[in-house]
């Protein structure tokens, strides 16, 4: 049984998952032979939508003009056995597919096809002209839908074959320099699939059966003089991990290892990896010259050297020009090489620095880094925001985390840190970031907003990529292809990443254990003879939500009213955010027993505000702040949600809302499958991706969740004491993170990165 696999490069880890598919499907007691169609001489691409669109019509050429042979695209994947595809009753067709213009999936009767689709026509004729020619042919048969379900007509228990079509939703994200993905509708699918290969430790191919030209390739590579500037990441590494011993896989000449300090080192080429030989343990691998292997061998060669290290991998890449280079020019498909890497071994940390020469400048260089953190008590910067919200949610999940935290005011100096942006940029040195955002640095950032997060980014790359992210916010919370950590709320509607955490509400910095210690501090904010004790928090006008004096003065009648039928005593606190005419409205609605606090500026220790959470009762809270609606529930009291009114949208809010519209309308091809991204599509997608622009926070769905949740009710018509869940989402959030910045393990144990292959798997 026969399958050639239409693939490139940047799809190696579709590809992995489409053969596992097969593995995990397949009738043991046949024979299946998986073809990997890429980078085939002869063809002119520039106008193809992947690197292998008109592969496909090779194929019988390619099997002989002999038999039958199945097509697929690397996008997919097999949920039943592809032999029962193969074994089909073709009648009369030379080729079956869904439709007679998509053959993304086909079955081909090759002595019939050969004459229409071999090597020549393929070359020279277009995809849409051979299929038109097999159509006038008579040579098209039906193919049943379910062996080729694209996206959404994915039906558990019949489709046979899921098709990712929708390439910017395609769950491994190969190109997210070229497209914005979206979820996508079946990706948890695809997601346990690469899982299962995972665990099963499964490459296509491994030391003990590399691709046919793997030894060829790396023999070519001859000593060469060493990289100071690399040696100098080798070293920094090894000084960061404290090794106590290393390897070294690479080009540069013995006597180089004497550079890197005095501990046990050993020496060898890559394509000594493909012996199979389980290698002694070492603190730290470093590697170089991985670029001129073939680039299916790239991630089992990666697999060996996580297997040696105890602590760490740091792999050197140089982007030049030279004819030895057989993997792709692009730094992203390294980091996406690593990343999955990592995530097979994840107790190890791992480095990966990209170099490519620029004429007459220095190296462009890229820098990341991953997996287990070096440290096991790391040191975290809080960096606090002059904001309340950002304030509350930084501190809140910093000291969650349970480790070493220390502060780092961002003061709001405009100039300064326009000067140092500018510096960063250009990758100029000099002064940093106005206050002590200096060298030793830490472990681990902790961000929320745009400004704090701005820092954290020129501080990660001061570090050399050495410092991992934790940024909060819509418009911090961005991280990109990295292995930082973006926390940002469902409601937010921002596009999905690989390392971003939806969470209901934001942290903050109200704990349980807190309440009593203000209480202690604040004892007689309310009278004792009164209660309920009720705490309206007030917040105010921003882009999407506006609390004008009408607005205010009714909310304060009422909330007064509620207050006084239950017995109880009122008192409103007000935010910086608060109008000037809606602070008098509220006072002017407010009875002689009530208490008005209009906000003003104080230090954490001397603001009452925990005082009064921890004294309330039922506490009131208006709707357009998700910062504010945490901290009051995070007290465990009732919570009434005050929704306010929508704000009359600005310019901005108006071309966002624009912009937002033209990156969530698709367009659709013939087939009636999703078009790709592109032109204005792609743009505004980009610029909601950059935060440039962003959709609307849809606070009604966040106020229906907490609703659901039994954390919050709607304010309606009385106030009364009642018991909510409980909610520790905070607590969870740290969990998560800590999952995902792993201490290190100091057992540091190799693992078998050797697997039964499927039967045979060829490079074509």
């Amino acid at each position: 049984m026969r399958i050639f696999l239409g693939t490139e490069a940047v799809q190696f880890r579709a590809e992995r998952a489409f053969v596992w598919s097969v593995e995990r499907v397949r009738d043991p007691s046949r024979t299946y032979e998986i073809h990997l169609m890429k980078d085939f001489a002869g063809f002119e691409r520039r106008l193809w939508l992947t690197g292998f669109t008109n592969y496909r019509f090779m194929i019988p050429e390619l099997a002989g003009g002999r038999g039958r042979a199945i097509y697929n695209d690397a996008d997919q994947i097999y949920l039943r056995d592809p032999a029962d595809l193969f074994d089909l009753d073709m009648e009369q067709a030379g080729v079956l597919s869904i439709n007679d213009r998509d053959t993304s999936v086909m079955l081909i009767d090759c002595a019939k096809m050969i004459d229409l689709w071999n090597g020549s026509t393929a070359r020279k004729i277009g995809n849409r002209e051979l299929e038109k020619r097999m159509r006038e042919a008579g040579l098209w048969g039906d193919l049943d839908n379910s062996w080729n379900a694209r996206d959404a007509e994915y039906v558990p228990g019949e489709s046979g074959l899921v098709h990712y079509t929708t390439i910017h939703s395609q769950p491994w994200r190969p190109t997210p320099q070229d497209f914005v993905y979206r979820a996508n509708p079946a990706g948890e699918i695809w997601s346990s699939i690469e899982r299962e290969a995972d665990a099963a430790g499964f490459q296509v191919f491994g030391p003990r059966h590399p691709t046919p030209d793997f030894a060829a390739r790396a023999s070519q590579r001859r000593f060469e003089s060493p990289s100071a500037a690399r040696l100098a990441d080798f070293k920094r590494l090894i000084e960061d991990a404290e090794a106590g011993s290393m390897a070294y896989y690479g080009y540069d000449r013995p006597e180089t290892l004497t550079t890197l300090g005095d501990i046990p080192a050993r020496m060898a080429r890559p394509e000594s990896l493909a012996d199979g030989a389980a290698r002694e343990p070492v603190d730290v691998v470093a590697a170089d010259g991985l670029a001129q292997l073939p680039d299916p061998d790239v991630a089992w060669v990666l697999d060996s050297l996580f297997a040696q290290a105890r602590r760490a991998v740091i792999v050197a890449v140089a982007l030049d020009d030279s004819a030895q280079r057989a993997t792709p020019a692009d730094p992203l498909w390294w980091y996406q090489q690593l990343e999955a890497a990592g995530r097979r071994a994840p107790t190890r940390h791992w480095r990966l620095v990209v170099r490519k020469p620029r004429l007459a400048r220095a190296p462009k260089v890229w820098r990341w880094s991953g997996g287990a953190l070096l440290s096991t008590t790391p040191r975290v910067w809080a960096l606090l925001h002059y904001k309340t919200g950002h304030r509350s949610q930084t501190l809140g999940l910093a000291e969650a985390l349970g480790w070493r935290v220390e502060r780092k005011e961002i003061v709001r100096t405009p100039l300064r840190h326009g000067l140092a942006m500018a510096r960063d940029a250009v990758g100029l040195g000099g002064p940093g970031w106005p206050g002590d955002l200096k060298a030793p640095w830490p472990d681990v950032i902790v961000a929320s907003g745009w400004l704090p997060a701005v820092a954290a980014r020129a501080v990660r790359k001061r570090s050399r990529a050495a410092s991992r992210l934790v940024l909060m916010g819509r418009r911090g919370g961005r991280v990109g292809e990295t292995q930082d950590i973006a926390v940002v709320c469902r409601h937010f509607r921002v596009p999905p990443s690989p390392r971003q955490i939806e969470t209901i509400l934001p942290p903050n910095k109200v704990a349980a254990n807190q309440l009593a210690p203000a209480r202690e501090r604040w004892p007689d904010l309310f009278p004792a003879d009164r209660t309920p004790r009720v705490v309206w928090l007030v917040g105010g006008d921003n882009a999407q939500h506006a609390l004008d004096a009408t607005t205010a003065g009714a909310l304060a009648a009422r909330i007064q009213s509620q207050t006084a039928a239950a017995g109880g005593a009122l008192a409103v606190l007000t935010s910086r955010r608060t109008r000037g005419e809606a602070a008098e409205a509220i006072r002017a609605r407010l009875d002689e027993t009530a208490q008005f606090l209009p906000w003003q500026p104080a230090g954490e220790d001397e603001n009452p505000y925990i005082g009064y959470l921890a004294a309330a009762d039922i506490l009131v809270v208006t709707g357009e702040s998700e910062s504010m609606i945490a901290e009051a529930v995070a007290t465990g009291k009732p919570v009434y949600i005050a929704p306010l009114p929508d704000a009359r949208p600005n310019l901005r809010r108006r071309v966002a809302d624009w912009v937002v519209r033209q990156a969530e309308r698709d367009r659709f091809n013939a087939r009636g499958s999703r078009r790709p991204q592109e032109g204005l599509q792609y743009a505004c997608a980009r610029l909601v991706d950059r935060r440039v622009f962003l959709p609307r926070r849809d606070m009604a769905a966040l106020h229906e969740s907490l609703v659901a949740h039994g954390v919050a009710r709607m304010l309606d018509q009385a106030l009364e004491c009642w018991r909510p869940s409980a909610w520790h989402e905070t607590q969870w959030l740290a969990q998560r993170i800590r999952a995902m910045l792993r201490l290190p393990d100091a057992a540091g144990q190799a693992v078998d990165v050797e697997a039964e292959p499927i039967a045979a798997v060829h490079a074509s």
